[in-house]
């Protein structure tokens, strides 16, 4: 099959969802149907006949089907299905398609955060769905937000993403065709080194609480701008990130794994042209609940289970959680990703302890 072939589906059409629909169509591939529960997306999209798209990605449109009804009708016809939506509704989105997933389709979680594809998967199982050959990449292909539901805005585009899956799901043309589309991708089989290496959580969480009394605040340039998330985490917000990311590495090293230090993972992401520096569009929050909604449960909670189950510790990762449960008044731990749900027989195929 050629990647000009490739009819894609798109479950999320937020700004991840949207950025990696118009390159779909800018590289040849179809997107046979799409669906996100934001009717105003949905409504945006009908009245422009698709999306618009500005910054490093150039300025154009591209024009979109109509939004399906549901998910299971936007799945349907596709070769792949791309998952767009934040990491914490992945379960509750694999129940719902899990009727409409077929064994040739590839399900792509774009990203999948800690144990994605085992979570997905297992939901699909458990509702009677096919075994549909699931990846999940380590990060988004854009930092992008949306001036509106129907205009997207790219800061930067990554150059390399690392997806990973069962090798046996590598085989056959769908999957070659995917490669082929988007060479940005590099495959790796520890998957759930994939979830541990992203970056996300380092700069989120960490942001998040040092700007605490900030939020829900209108401050001007204080707290506004998506796409200026970077100043949300200078300073002394910069000191804790530093800290997370090194307890971080020493759990995957504990695991007996390589973690990806976040100035290896920019410099394969972000070669020189890859992002704007200058002339950036200002709106929406600098920092933003998913931050934590998807974070805690999908990124902190699954690495402080696994840390627990094999006696590593992890006291600064605690901490995050424990004051983010109070700021939120949630216990993200009730249903995180820990080692229960993901299974620690899982967990314990990926490392290489001694």
């Amino acid at each position: 099959m050629a990647s000009s072939n490739l009819r894609c589906a798109f479950l999320g059409m937020g700004a991840a969802g949207s950025g990696l629909a118009i390159e779909t169509v800018r590289r040849g591939g179809t997107i046979s149907g799409w669906h996100d529960p934001n009717t105003e997306i949905a409504d945006a999209v009908a009245f422009r006949g698709g999306l618009a798209y500005e910054g490093i990605v150039g300025r154009g449109a591209i024009s979109l089907p109509p939004a399906a009804e549901n998910s299971s009708e936007a799945v349907r016809d596709a070769d792949i299905v791309f998952v767009s939506c934040t990491a914490d509704k992945h379960a509750g989105l694999a129940k719902a398609v899990a009727p409409a997933l077929t064994a040739e389709q590839l399900v792509v979680l774009h990203c999948g955060y800690v144990g994605g594809t085992k979570v997905f998967g297992d939901i699909v199982a458990a509702n009677g769905g096919a075994r549909a050959r699931l990846f999940e990449l380590n990060n988004t292909l854009h930092l992008a937000g949306k001036i509106s539901p129907s205009t997207f805005v790219a800061r930067s585009t990554k150059k390399w993403l690392e997806i990973s899956g069962k090798s046996e799901d590598t085989e056959g043309s769908t999957y070659r065709a995917m490669m082929q589309m988007f060479p940005e991708f590099e495959y790796s089989e520890n998957i759930l080194l994939n979830g541990l290496n992203n970056p996300n959580f380092i700069g989120h969480v960490p942001a998040y609480v040092g700007n605490a009394v900030l939020h829900d605040r209108d401050l001007g340039e204080m707290t506004t701008g998506i796409l200026h998330f970077h100043e949300a985490r200078m300073g002394r917000v910069n000191l804790l990130c530093a800290a997370v990311e090194a307890e971080r590495d020493a759990l995957i090293s504990g695991l007996g794994l390589k973690p990806l230090p976040t100035r290896e993972f920019d410099r394969r992401a972000y070669p020189a042209g890859s992002r704007l520096e200058g002339g950036i569009a200002r709106f929406g929050p600098k920092v933003q609940k998913r931050y934590v909604t998807e974070d805690l449960p999908c990124a902190l909670v699954p690495m402080e289970s696994i840390g627990r189950h094999f006696g590593i510790e992890t006291p600064l990762i605690s901490g995050l959680i424990n004051m983010v449960n109070i700021f939120e008044g949630v216990d993200f731990r009730k249903h995180g990703r820990n080692v229960e749900m993901l299974s620690a027989k899982w967990v314990e195929s990926f490392c290489a302890r001694a």
